[in-house]
This record gives structure tokens, sequence and C-alpha cells, in this order.
């Protein structure tokens, strides 16, 4: 069921296929748990493993055994648990069932700020269901028409949405930085951001969703940030993530989020979230339906 019903919405008549806000929002919150079984490492619930690779896990780990809440990591401490994920993500990768290991650790952590249970590998992160994090950062030109934001257009030969558009800086939150450091360190590897720009960042809060792939489970946690760049400042790529940059206006970025699945899919929240905070959507969508968004960019996480 659509979240669309109901909703007036103004300026777009004859397009009878036009796609809502909301429907983005439910593309990254697709995810079925009863699918998945729940594993903990002691009694700190860490992630979700899908039923399907529940048998060859407790064949391959011995490590990993069932319990009556679902799967248990028979290991101790940080280290011992990070030892057992990582040699059973090289198993992963040999059997076929988990990309290439990206060399970049994330924390397994129940709650952001929490000290770390273990750490993974980013490529076997959403296979073993657990909670990631990022951020991503909007850079936006206050020009004497209004608005335009800086949009990224992804590697295409990226092996994960390639061509696709996406903010103006994003990446994932590796153990042992601080959020601060980590957007620091993305705004200048992605767009040539420096350091005392990126440190005027905003940040505006966090978005929450729920999707389900074939890789596995994302229980994910964006922190947004907003930087207003100055008129004469042009981001230019650095380390290949990004072909190019481009400027848009940010109604018409608004459109294309709407009608087009122009946008990686949770870069489509981060932008729903700027518009409804920046009141781009105001003329467009009643104020109960603008809330109705808002806290859909809020999924409760499991």
């Amino acid at each position: 069921m659509t979240a669309r019903a109901g909703w007036q919405r103004r300026g777009h008549c004859g397009r009878d296929r036009a796609i809502a806000y909301q429907d983005r929002i439910a593309e990254c919150n697709d995810a079925d748990l009863h699918a998945f079984v729940p594993w903990h490492a002691g009694e700190v619930g860490c992630g979700f493993v899908h039923r399907q690779n529940v048998d060859w896990l407790l064949q391959h780990a011995p490590a990993f055994t069932r319990r009556p809440d679902g799967l248990g990591l028979c290991a101790d401490d940080f280290v011992s648990r990070s030892a057992a994920l990582a040699a059973l993500a090289v198993q992963l990768v040999s059997a076929g069932r988990v990309p290439a290991l990206r060399g970049e650790l994330y924390p397994v952590v129940r709650t952001f700020g929490e000290p770390p249970l273990l750490q993974l590998d980013r490529a076997a992160v959403p296979w073993f269901g657990v909670r990631p994090f990022g951020v991503h950062l909007n850079g936006f030109v206050q020009r004497p028409d209004g608005v335009h934001l800086w949009i990224a257009e992804r590697a295409h030969d990226k092996p994960t949405f390639p061509g696709r558009w996406d903010n103006t800086v994003a990446g994932g939150q590796p153990i042992g930085l601080s959020l601060q450091a980590n957007l620091t360190k993305e705004c200048a590897e992605e767009a040539g951001i420096p350091a005392p720009l990126a440190a005027r960042a905003l940040p505006v809060g966090c978005i929450t969703y729920v999707r389900a792939g074939p890789e596995g489970l994302k229980p994910d946690t964006l922190f947004c940030y907003d930087l207003d760049l100055p008129p004469d400042f042009t981001p230019v790529p650095h380390d290949g993530e990004v072909e190019r940059f481009f400027l848009l206006p940010v109604r018409a970025v608004a459109d294309v989020v709407r009608d087009q699945r122009r946008f990686k899919p949770n870069c489509n929240l981060v932008l729903i979230d700027f518009f409804l905070r920046h009141g781009v959507l105001d003329a467009e969508l009643p104020a109960d339906a603008r809330a109705k968004l808002a806290r859909a960019l809020r999924a409760p996480l499991p």
C-alpha cells in the first residue's frame, strides 16, 4: 500500500505516474524481519542473519551456536569476537557469499557511541545484518535565484549503484574515527573540500531505514550535515568514487527525487530531509503530509 493516497500534489496535472516522496522512503524500508534470525554476543543483540544462511553459518563457524532467541557468538571479548568474524568473512568471500573484503573496519555496536563489541570488514556488514552508520552531507549554494545543491555523479565503474546520483559527500563510519573526523576525511577525499571549510558543516540530525537485499540486511543510520558553500567554490573529485559534480536548483532536485529513480536510494532520504527542513515542499504538500514524511525518515531500528 502506498502512502501517496489522498495527497493533493499541485502542479503535476496529467502525470498519473508521478512517484510520491513517500515511495522513495518505502523503497529503503522493505525489510521483512521474519526472514532473518537475530544473533548475539553474550546478551547483546548484534545483528541478523538471513534464515537461508543459518545452516551454512553453523556448519562453517564453530563460534556460532543456536540458542532460544536466535544465534550466539561464543567469544568473550572484542579481540576474540573480531578474530572469529574476520576468519568467517574470508570464508564467505571464498564461498562467493560476500564480495571482496574492503579493508575498512566497522564497529559492531547496539547504539552509536557505545564501546564496540567487535569490528567487522565493511563488505560483510550486510551479511551479518549489523547496524552500520554513515555521514551524508548536502552542499548547497545561496544564489540570487534561490538555493542550489551540489550533486555528485557516482563513478560508472563502482560496484554499487554505478553512475547514480549521490549527495555531495557520503561515506560509511569506520571504527576509531569521530563523526567530525570522518566527515572531514570524506569531504577531502570525495570532493576536495578543505578541512577549514568542512568544519563549517552543520549537523542537522539523523535518519534511519531498514533495507533488505541479496547481500543481507541494512538497519542503517545516517548522520546528516548541511554545508553552505561559497558561490565561487566547486567540488572536485579526488578518490575516484565520484565522476563529476554539478549544480542544480533545489526545486529541480526535488522533482528528480519525486519522479525518477536517478539517485542512489538512501540519498533520496537525505535529500527529502533537506527539502523538509528548508521549506522546499511547503507549497507542494500540506503540513500533515510533510509531518508524515518526517516521521517516516526515522524508522524504528530492530
